[in-house]
């Protein structure tokens, strides 16, 4: 198998080794590495984390024979395939539907695939305390609220300072394609309402999925927009 088509199924081998015994999971990913969305990163963080205790792997669609003892699933409407087959195969085992942002403001609401997947799923996982509200009453007591977290940038007994107190511009990034459901308007009015009230320098990093969208940054001149 060349390189290129294994990435596409299987993430390398997550820092820190995995682990010679444990659980064995399987993270469905519809992102292939070389995407490097916010899908797949979520994936690989959980290969990883998970990694210290269980044997864990990337794939991007669950087929038969491909034993689990967990089945991890992120976004409800691109893995609904694979989470409604290994329901069938094996109903027994548990199957975690972790829900993206897409899932929650635009699929499971309008997308027939995706409002199975959500049935499948023993277990839901949101990202934020929203989501969940999102979610059929009948459902809400299944799904859980895990929040992302990140270690600090900062190194150990340094106190971060403002971009004042540094003689520098506080560099204020957001990291995300612009559609709707990204809400990436609040973003911009943020940008208008701090313009020139502190040292602070705005960066988007993403491309316009809508055309309408894409002409907003441009209209702010304190905005710099970088294409991904």
């Amino acid at each position: 198998m060349s390189s290129t088509a294994r990435s596409s199924r299987e993430s390398a081998e997550p820092r820190g080794g995995p682990a010679s015994e444990g659980p064995s999971v399987v993270i469905v990913s519809p992102a292939r590495a070389e995407a490097n969305n916010g899908n797949w990163r979520t994936a690989e963080r959980w290969a990883r984390h998970l990694s210290t205790h269980c044997r864990t792997r990337i794939v991007d669609e669950w087929r038969a024979g491909e034993r689990a003892d967990v089945l991890i699933a992120l976004h409800a409407r691109r893995s609904a395939p694979s989470l409604l087959h290994h329901a069938q195969c094996h109903p027994e085992i548990p199957r975690v539907l972790v829900l993206t942002g897409t899932d929650v403001y635009r699929d499971i609401h309008t997308d027939a695939a995706a409002q199975q997947a959500l049935w499948a799923a023993t277990r839901l996982v949101a990202l934020q305390e929203d989501a969940v509200r999102q979610l059929p009453a009948a459902l809400r007591p299944r799904c859980v609220v895990i929040h992302q977290s990140v270690e600090p940038a900062c190194p150990t007994g340094l106190t971060p300072r403002s971009g004042a107190a540094t003689g520098r511009a506080l560099r204020v990034i957001e990291v995300a394609h612009l559609r709707d459901e990204k809400d990436p308007l609040t973003y911009l009015r943020a940008v208008e309402r701090l313009t020139g009230k502190q040292a602070l320098a705005f960066e988007l990093v993403g491309s316009p999925l809508q055309p309408e969208l894409g002409e907003a940054p441009s209209r702010s001149a304190t905005t710099r927009r970088w294409p991904h």
